[in-house]
């Protein structure tokens, strides 16, 4: 997706290397602040050198990229690499070899680097793209710097991560890796030459057949329209606003049997302008969209969307996230919602994410809340940037019954450390103790977990191990380890640029160490946190690979290949503008 707007790649980049890095500049107007600080977007007008080398290292690795995708030119290779470069084995022998079990066929590779260059670059290379390169196989390969030490002039080291896809009807191959990869300066600056690779690690996953095949089109039949064709970016500035104008399409599906005919059905909430969408199940596996029909078409803004039954009468009713009001739409039970209850916030804060449960235990599901931004994206800043505490309140709603829903935030313990950026929530009985806990996501810092105790809750996020200090965006749970506890997994967004320059000695060198690991949090990724069953969590991330889920949003638990292990799904990405390579 593309943009006219700056990215949020941009504000990590422009705060991390100017607000961190640089004293403030006195006596200066704003707009000359600013305009200072828009020129130093440049690496090339900076004068952080490693910076400088990142950006000519990256473009020779994109050379390098097109090289291995393109053949053998060995004197295209030299406009790369030294002469008598020298690497360890970028595909190693004898890899650790583990199929998967399930009717998934996949097979899995993994291995360590080697410890001694015993290769040429270029035989290296040549083995490593072998697999992927045969057979006529379509090609995708890319490389990304994610870390660079501080380093002199003329010679410095990378830390890249290598990543490959080929097809070939049937099969296809995956190979992802880490390098350190030495440079040395070449006849011009910004022609840098590779002096060697060492392989930090190497997994190759193999399938017979594709797992997934994109059929939307042969699904929605009845309701693909000119809405769902183009992206929220193509609908921004075109069409009048009911709400929330917003290109960055931070808009929930929900899936419920509407109609209680056994289906699952799809609820799909869209941006500004553009009606809402209910795709019902029909018998041959298609859908069709009855939102009009069923009156929940809405041209509002709508983010979180959930199906639940609020008021126990067996049927799905729908809760939408509508600016600062959740509207529970009821069911009459055919997949019609002939009755509409209006819960608004004191203030005029979007809702952005919805989870029901039952808190009290008094039989029926509760309602929570969570909220973002005062006014809009862009407008609101958060203070600090790591460790932001001036965001809108979440709120509980109370199901009283009869469609009353009472506010108890603060009577039930939630107002404590509710000033945060919230993005997602989850219910679940981490500690098995019978009544759920709740789990917050939040952008700009600390997570929450609050820990249900008799329908009153205590944040204890930090003393169990739970409080992730990043980028928030998506939390899930599952026994992923099948010992009978539920473990977290919370979704952040990695950022390359931030892990290249926040850990380099110059960084916030004036800072405690705490300060600098919280910061440094922020671009780390994903995390995986295990319960070890005593009421505590220990970080489980790197042990299991899932720490690179790049710009994440939401994800979801989901044993995709039917083995009995519950599999990640995490969706990523964001607006580029005209640059797509650092995200």
């Amino acid at each position: 997706m593309r943009s006219m707007m700056p990215s949020r790649l941009c504000s990590f980049v422009s705060l991390v290397c100017a607000v961190f890095c640089k004293p403030p500049t006195y006596g200066q107007t704003p707009g000359v602040q600013v305009e200072r600080l828009t020129g130093l977007a440049d690496p090339l007008n900076d004068d952080w050198t490693t910076e400088k080398h990142w950006t000519h290292s990256k473009h020779q690795l994109g050379s390098l990229a097109d090289w291995l995708k393109s053949g053998t030119d060995s004197n295209q290779l030299q406009t790369i690499v030294i002469a008598d470069a020298s690497a360890t084995a970028l595909r190693p022998e004898n890899l650790e070899r583990k199929r998967l079990a399930g009717r998934s066929s996949i097979a899995r590779y993994r291995r360590s680097g080697a410890t001694e260059r015993s290769q040429r670059v270029g035989q290296a290379l040549h083995t490593l793209v072998s697999p992927i390169r045969e057979k006529g196989r379509s090609l995708r390969l890319e490389f990304k710097v994610v870390g660079l030490p501080a380093a002199a002039q003329d010679q410095w080291t990378t830390i890249v991560r290598y990543e490959a896809f080929s097809q070939a009807d049937p099969g296809v191959i995956e190979q992802t890796a880490e390098w350190s990869v030495d440079w040395v300066k070449g006849e011009s600056e910004d022609h840098p030459l590779i002096h060697g690779i060492d392989l930090l690690w190497f997994e190759e996953a193999t399938r017979d057949r594709l797992m997934f095949q994109d059929c939307t089109r042969g699904v929605i039949r009845d309701g693909w329209d000119e809405t769902l064709q183009f992206g929220a970016d193509f609908w921004y500035g075109k069409i009048d606003a009911v709400g929330e104008i917003t290109f960055f399409g931070h808009n929930g599906i929900a899936i419920g049997d509407v109609n209680g005919d056994g289906l699952e059905d799809l609820y799909v909430a869209m941006s500004t302008g553009l009606p809402n969408k209910l795709f019902v199940r029909q018998a041959d596996g298609t859908v069709r969209d009855t939102a009009e029909q069923a009156g929940v078409a809405w041209l509002d803004d709508t983010k979180g969307v959930l199906f639940a039954d609020m008021d126990n009468d067996g049927d799905q009713d729908l809760l939408c996230a509508i600016g600062p009001t959740i509207v529970l739409c009821k069911n009459d039970g055919t997949g019609r919602f002939d009755r509409f209850v209006s819960m608004k916030a004191p203030e005029a804060a979007s809702f952005y994410s919805l989870c029901a449960a039952d808190f009290d235990l008094d039989g029926d599901l509760d309602i929570y809340g969570v909220r973002y931004v005062h006014v809009r994206y862009g407008l609101s800043v958060p203070m600090p940037f790591h460790d932001a505490n001036n965001g809108p309140p979440n709120h509980l709603l109370r199901n009283d019954g009869d469609d009353r829903y009472l506010d108890v935030t603060e009577e039930t313990g939630l107002n404590v450390n509710n000033t945060r950026f919230s993005t997602a929530c989850a219910w679940q009985d981490y500690d098995n103790d019978g009544d759920p806990d709740l789990y917050v996501t939040n952008d700009f810092g600390r997570s929450n977990l609050y820990r249900n105790d008799g329908g009153k809750f205590v944040d204890v996020a930090a003393q169990v191990g739970a409080e992730v200090q990043a980028a928030g965006m998506g939390v899930a749970w599952s026994d992923f380890d099948l010992d009978g506890d539920f473990d977290l997994y919370q979704s952040n967004m990695f950022s390359a640029a931030g892990n290249r320059i926040a850990y380099q000695p110059r960084f916030k060198a004036e800072a405690a160490p705490e300060i600098r690991r919280e910061v440094q949090g922020h671009s780390l990724g994903n995390a995986l946190l295990r319960n070890e069953g005593n009421g505590t969590f220990r970080d489980f991330s790197e042990q299991a690979g899932v720490r690179m889920g790049r710009w994440a949003w939401g994800s979801k638990f989901v044993d995709i290949n039917n083995d009995g292990y519950d599999d990640i799904m995490v969706p990523n990405g964001f607006l580029t503008n005209d640059r797509k390579d650092d995200l």
